[in-house]
C-alpha cells in the first residue's frame, strides 16, 4: 500500500509538492478551502533569479530552483508563460531622468541605469498559470483535489492519521501544511511557529500590445525611506505596475486582469 499524503493549501507550494510526490508514486490529495492559487500564489511577480542569493545559505536552493523551472518547460509544457528576462535597476526621483535602455512602458521619470540580469540569469512565470499547470500535471499522475476547510489533525496515538475537513475525516499517513499566511490557523492543532502575512498590492495594466521581456527594479527616492518596486512586462500584454507608478505609466488603464 502506498503512502497517503494530505497537503493543506492549494497554492504553488501545495501544487508543486503534489506533483513531485505523485511522480514518485505517492498518493497525494490537495485540500483547499477557496480555490487554486487564489491568494499570493496567483498574484505574485513570478520572478526567478539564478544568482541573486549567491554567498548566502539560500544559494544552492535558488540555483536549483532556477534550473528546475526551465526543466519543467520540457516536462509539463509551457502554458504558464515561462520566459527568460533582461533585468534592469534604477530609481525614480523628482526630476525626469529618462531610460538608458529603451523600456518604453516606463515613464521618463524613471531612471534605468543598471543591468542586473540577462536572459541566462533571470526569468519569469505567470504565477496563477504556473500553479494551475503544476496541479494539472499532478492530477494527471493520480493526485487528488478536494475543496474544503481543514479544521484539525486526526491522530491515532502518537501518529497522524488524517485531517478534519468540514466535519469529516480524510485519512492519511502524513500531513503537509502549505497554507501560506493562513498556516497560523494550523498552530491551533500543531506545535508550529506563528506565521503572519503582510499585505501587498499589484496593479496590472493592459496596454493592448505585447511588451518585450524586460523587468525593472526601481528605487523610489520620493518617500522619507527609500523603497524598491519591481515593474514587470508580463506576456502576452502588459506590465503589472506598482500603485505608486500608476499616474506615471505610459499606458492607458483599461481593466485589471
Amino acid at each position: 500500500m502506498s503512502m497517503r499524503v494530505l497537503i493543506c493549501g492549494g497554492g504553488v507550494i501545495g501544487a508543486a509538492i503534489a506533483y513531485f510526490l505523485s511522480r514518485r508514486g505517492v498518493e497525494t490529495t490537495v485540500i483547499e478551502r477557496t480555490g487554486l492559487a487564489c491568494a499570493a500564489s496567483g498574484k505574485s511577480g513570478g520572478f526567478l533569479a539564478l544568482d541573486w542569493c549567491d554567498g548566502t545559505p539560500l544559494e544552492p536552493l535558488a540555483r536549483r530552483s532556477f534550473a528546475l523551472h526551465a526543466r519543467l518547460v520540457e516536462e509539463i509544457g509551457n502554458d504558464w508563460n515561462y520566459r527568460p528576462l533582461t533585468t534592469y535597476g534604477g530609481s525614480m526621483g523628482l526630476q525626469p531622468q529618462g531610460s538608458a535602455h529603451g523600456i518604453d512602458w516606463l515613464s521618463n521619470g524613471v531612471s534605468v541605469n543598471q543591468h542586473l540580469g540577462s536572459t541566462k540569469t533571470t526569468a519569469q512565470v505567470h504565477p496563477a498559470k504556473f500553479t494551475a499547470a503544476m496541479m494539472q500535471a499532478a492530477q494527471a499522475q493520480g493526485a487528488g483535489w478536494r475543496l474544503g476547510r481543514v479544521t484539525g489533525v486526526v491522530r491515532r496515538g502518537p501518529r497522524v492519521a488524517g485531517v478534519e475537513v468540514d466535519g469529516a475525516t480524510i485519512e492519511g499517513d502524513a500531513v503537509v501544511i502549505a497554507m501560506g499566511p493562513w498556516s497560523i490557523l494550523a498552530a491551533a492543532w500543531l506545535p508550529l511557529p506563528a506565521v503572519f502575512g503582510l499585505k501587498g498590492h499589484s496593479l496590472v495594466f493592459d496596454t493592448g500590445r505585447g511588451c518585450p521581456p524586460r523587468l525593472s527594479f526601481s528605487r523610489s527616492e520620493r518617500r522619507p525611506v527609500p523603497c524598491k518596486h519591481p515593474n514587470y512586462s508580463r506576456a502576452p500584454t502588459a506590465p503589472p505596475m506598482s500603485a505608486r507608478y500608476r499616474a506615471r505609466a505610459r499606458c492607458r488603464w483599461t481593466r485589471p486582469q
